[in-house]
């Protein structure tokens, strides 16, 4: 065989082998994007959506830092109408936008909001943490953690003094008033800073960021209880929640470790916290996000985190675990049981065998009364979601009758095919129906407003301070059901929801609502309530008061 001969034949094989590789990789993708299940929605109404883009762009230098951004929904003017926080890049400022005449406007230049630093912004909760009637905002960023003190819409930034671990980054906040003084206490999430990363997949090594618990000592001052609470443990970690499992009227924990487990700690009172076993507590994983719901409507909060899933190979992920050691890379969903006893139902409500995700949420979008669950997708760093063709859409999963969820994305106009690192829920059309935004890295921010329906609802509003983290909603039917929600901070990934609670009540009206907050004060209202807001406050502030949305009828 002549040598240009040659030459062709093994071009011809490498031509070949290309193809082949690159048809591998649509088809893995393509089978990526499937639907697992086949669930029955036919008792069901999908809502839909009309997707609109703001073209803001968070960058990310994978060298440099981490690949998350942060997203947060704030009523920075007391106008009902809720904002949309941004995280910028390195070098890039944060954004907020308004929605106005059916778009959405940057309007970060009128709030007065600056960046000081140069670096990476990746998360942000917007809170009343002052208590003067404007909601505030704690952002973290790879230089610390910021409080943004909002007086009459306009914002005053400084960086908080905390005694945290150097080699680490404040990935993500949960906060609490653990001891019942007023002031907000904090839960950071520390992540290992870029520069000291040896790995992705290290599970048995003492290695990684430490997170550390704060206490608020008044005067934006705070100190690190971190080990004597019992909290210690260096592992990365994306995120935590504080919520009241188990009834007590204590703030547990419910913190999500990357390359390892979820640790559910117990409120012992008195500033002590105890690991509690779990569902994940005899394997090793990947849980990112935590989405928070009473999905089966029983009066206990459950609990959603996110996997790798189905998208890497086993082989890629198991990292140093040895081989009498598991790993589990499906979606995991715990029910509560009472007790702080939880089962992992994802197999059972048809969530385990998707694909990688981040952070996810619960909703009630077609106000049906039972929670959807929304999930954002795709790693900048994974090679099969270089491209958009290969990238995955984003789960919009609706809940049936039966307890279980059906990837309705499709047909809800709901997909993303960006990299997205949380979703975000509110009511920014004001129709009583719950919006979605899906924030993204890398790319745009896509917003998806709802096109309504003809099913009711009812939205709670309560102070948005430390005083309602965790007071437990109740809302009574005219045929008697009850449907339950709880006041949360931070759900999602880097991010925070809209802090109005919005019950859907299908085809009924609403007679009572009852409000048990954490420090034992309660508040119970009877009437007839259907397609407005009750803004409620505790009896010793002041009396509930009953707020209609304008002319608003569905």
């Amino acid at each position: 065989m002549s040598t240009s001969k040659l030459l062709r034949s093994i071009l011809c094989y490498l031509v070949i082998i290309i193809i082949a590789l690159i048809g591998g990789v649509f088809w893995m993708t393509s089978n990526d994007r499937a639907i697992d299940y086949d669930v029955s929605i036919s008792n069901s109404e999908v809502p839909t959506f009309s997707e609109q883009v703001i073209e803001f762009t968070p960058t990310y230098d994978k060298a440099a830092t981490l690949p998350f951004t942060a997203g947060a929904i704030v009523d920075i003017d007391n106008d009902g109408v809720e904002e949309i926080f941004f995280g910028g890049g390195i070098h890039q400022a944060d954004a907020i936008y308004q929605f106005q005449n059916g778009t959405f406007i940057d309007i970060t230049a009128s709030t007065q909001w600056t960046k000081q630093t140069p670096d990476k912004t990746f998360s942000a909760v917007a809170m009343d943490l002052d208590t003067d009637g404007d909601t505030d905002l704690l952002v973290t960023r790879q230089s610390g953690v910021w409080l943004y003190t909002n007086t009459d819409a306009k914002f005053s930034g400084i960086q908080l003094d905390l005694d945290f671990d150097d080699k680490s980054v404040p990935l993500s906040v949960a906060v609490a008033d653990l001891n019942r003084d007023g002031l907000y206490d904090m839960y950071v999430s520390g992540y290992i800073a870029r520069k000291n990363v040896q790995g992705e997949t290290i599970f048995n090594q003492e290695y990684g960021g430490i997170s550390a618990l704060f206490l608020n000592k008044g005067n934006n001052t705070f100190e690190n209880i971190t080990e004597s609470s019992g909290l210690y443990y260096q592992h990365n970690t994306f995120q935590g929640v504080f919520i009241d499992v188990d009834g007590d009227n204590l703030e547990d924990l419910i913190v999500a470790h990357d390359t390892g487990t979820v640790r559910t700690w117990k409120n012992q009172g008195d500033l002590k916290f105890r690991n509690m076993p779990n569902p994940t507590s005899d394997y090793f994983s990947y849980p990112m996000g935590i989405a928070v719901s009473d999905y089966n409507n029983d009066g206990l909060p459950d609990f959603y985190f996110s996997n790798v899933g189905s998208t890497p190979p086993t082989a890629l992920v198991r990292g140093d675990l040895r081989d009498d050691q598991l790993l589990n890379k499906k979606w995991i969903m715990f029910e509560n049981k009472g007790n702080f006893e939880f089962e992992d139902v994802a197999e059972k409500t048809k969530l385990a065998d998707y694909e990688f995700s981040w952070g996810a949420l619960f909703e009630d979008f077609n106000l049906d009364g039972k929670d959807d669950l929304v999930v954002s997708e795709n790693y900048a760093d994974f090679p099969t979601h270089l491209m958009p063709a290969w990238r995955l859409n984003g789960r919009f999963l609706i809940q049936n009758n039966s307890g279980e969820f059906a990837a309705v994305g499709s047909e809800a106009g709901v997909q993303n095919r960006l990299y997205g690192i949380s979703p975000l829920t509110a009511d920014f059309n004001q129709d009583g129906f719950p919006d979605l935004v899906h924030i993204n890295l890398k790319g745009p921010q896509k917003i998806f407003l709802s096109n309504g329906g003809d099913a009711n609802h009812l939205k709670i509003k309560l102070p948005n301070t430390v005083h309602s983290i965790g007071a437990k909603v109740a809302v009574t039917l005219d045929d008697g059901t009850m449907s339950y929600q709880t006041f949360v901070i931070g759900e999602g990934l880097c991010s925070d929801q809209s802090h109005i609670l919005n019950f859907g009540l299908g085809q009924q009206v609403a007679t009572a609502v009852s409000v048990q907050f954490l420090d034992g004060k309660t508040l119970d209202q009877a009437g007839s309530y259907l397609n407005q807001m009750l803004s409620l406050t505790p009896p010793s502030d002041a009396e509930p008061s009953n707020v209609t949305l304008g002319e608003e009828t569905l």
